[in-house]
């Protein structure tokens, strides 16, 4: 077996600190850790040297004190050092000493031991304390830590400054954080706290916490399990208190807005809908007072004509008869004035002037009211007006009809279409400067259409929108006379390109008007 020398050099061969000996202050011995600690390769480059020139200047003095208390037989507690390697890079070490008493003097053996992974590790620990202080200053989100297997509770200073209280009012146990835990969400607390113990990653939830003031506030709770036992359960939580104060103002604010909204908008849709009944109310009693216009004023153009047809009939009966016994007068008187000649040239003119009266008077009859619209219908009355106006106002103009046979429309149909016609070609003889005029009645199982289309100067539609011009009033009464018996009437016209005035009127299968109210 080894003896003990052996051990002991054994031991410090395989020493995973670097041991140092050295005899007035000069390095007589250095074992493997230590030479690679100073970055040789062998102990030579080392043996020899001063103790003083492992370290660096600055600490030569604190390395001078400690070697006289190391010689006296001093008690000296472990120091920090930093050393300097043979290729000029430092490192801190923590050394400790002890005096050995040899035959040929006093020796100190130095124990080295390398820090600098600690030093690093403390140092980010620091580094992380530092920004895990700033991050939780900055969010202002109180901190606590939770030992559940005795209960103690570390609360930050923000912890008890969003509660109030003070560092000696908040006793560091979980029963300060249970005693002013609102009672009604004490359930909610332990549902949270049980889903962590069995097994959840997060630990979650809204509570209301006793304010020193007496008024709860509103914190959302979050930690997260840091350590469990052997047996996996959750021993100790750490986690943060956010106020929720602001937010649940907020959220109160908004609800208030919302109710507000909807309040104001509860009873702008009441006004609306009590506008709108009365809008409703007041369009129904225009409707029903225009519906009563127009047939206040169908009743009027009706009359009229009616009276038109009166009085042309009595007007080509009494006239007619008056104008025929004047006529057998004259015949009777210019027989007998034969034998004078200025009296019979007299009686020639008074018989001219009978005839021009005659003529007169049966084209007054026929522009109240031509008898063939009554006895022949409107296709016969159409026919003799648009071949007299042509003759009369020297423009071309032809009548086309088709599907008009022995069948006859009411009676204020066809006077309603004869009178638009006759408006329409009075505009042509007025406005048009036409060269031709056609017109075209047609007859079809569910509609009439009357078609007036010249060639003339034509206008713009904006120009009646206003009624300004003789196009204009035309326009308008013919419309009005249009809707008397529900037909629709459309101009389509531009300058220099004529007018077509269309005009359709629906009826049914037995030819009568199809009432569209």
């Amino acid at each position: 077996m080894p003896n003990t020398s052996q051990r002991y050099r054994r031991l410090v061969e395989l020493s995973p600190d670097g041991i140092v000996i050295s005899r007035d202050t000069r390095i007589v011995f250095l074992n493997p850790a230590a030479v690679r600690l100073f970055g040789a390769r062998a102990p030579e480059q080392l043996l020899g040297m001063s103790l003083y020139d492992l370290f660096s200047p600055e600490h030569h003095a604190h390395i001078r004190q400690r070697i006289e208390q190391w010689l006296a037989g001093e008690a000296v507690p472990l120091v920090v050092e930093r050393i300097v390697r043979l290729d000029g890079s430092t490192t801190d070490v923590e050394i400790s000493a002890c005096l050995l008493d040899e035959q040929d003097g006093n020796a100190i053996q130095v124990i080295v031991r390398d820090i600098a992974g600690r030093t690093r590790t403390e140092a980010a620990l620091r580094e992380s304390e530092e920004r895990l202080t700033l991050a939780f200053a900055g969010a202002q989100e109180g901190v606590w830590d939770w030992t559940l297997e005795t209960g103690a509770v570390v609360y930050s200073p923000r912890w008890r400054q969003m509660l109030g209280y003070d560092d000696t009012e908040v006793e560091p146990h979980v029963s300060a954080w249970e005693r002013l835990l609102h009672p009604d969400d004490r359930t909610r607390a332990d549902q949270v706290i049980d889903s962590v113990v069995r097994g959840a990653t997060t630990y979650e939830g809204e509570f209301r916490l006793l304010h020193k003031a007496g008024h709860y506030v509103h914190v959302l709770s979050r930690g997260f399990p840091v350590r469990r036992d052997t047996d996996g359960q959750v021993v100790r939580i750490v986690g943060t208190h956010f106020d929720l104060t602001e937010r649940k103002q907020a959220e109160e604010a908004l609800r208030r807005a919302h109710d507000e909204l909807e309040a104001r908008v509860r009873e702008r849709t009441a006004e609306l809908a009590q506008a709108n009944a009365s809008l409703r109310a007041e369009m129904s009693e225009r409707e029903r007072a225009e519906r009563a216009r127009l047939e206040l004023h169908a009743r009027l153009v009706f009359a009229q004509e009616d009276e038109r047809r009166r009085i042309a009939r009595e007007m080509h009966d009494q006239f007619g008869e008056q104008l025929t016994a004047l006529g057998h007068g004259i015949d009777t008187l210019k027989a007998a004035c034969l034998e004078d000649a200025d009296l019979f040239r007299q009686v020639e003119a008074l018989e001219a002037v009978a005839q021009r009266l005659d003529e007169d008077v049966d084209h007054l009859v026929w522009e109240l009211r031509p008898t063939a619209l009554d006895d022949l219908g409107l296709c016969a009355a159409l026919t003799n007006y648009v071949h007299d106006w042509s003759r009369r106002v020297g423009i071309p103009a032809k009548l086309h009809t088709s599907g008009l046979l022995d069948d006859r429309l009411p009676s204020e149909a066809e006077t309603t279409l004869y009178r638009i016609a006759q408006e329409a070609l009075t505009n042509v003889a007025k406005h048009s400067q036409a060269r031709n005029v056609d017109v075209i009645l047609e007859r079809r199982p569910d509609h009439v259409s009357l078609i007036v289309e010249d060639n003339g100067v034509g206008f713009e539609q904006s120009e009646t929108e206003n009624h300004r011009t003789g196009h204009g009033f035309g326009l308008l009464g013919m419309q009005e006379r249009a809707a008397l018996v529900g037909a629709d009437l459309q101009v389509e016209s531009a300058a220099g390109e004529g007018t077509t005035i269309f005009v359709r009127l629906a009826t049914d299968r037995s030819g009568g008007v199809v009432d569209r109210a």
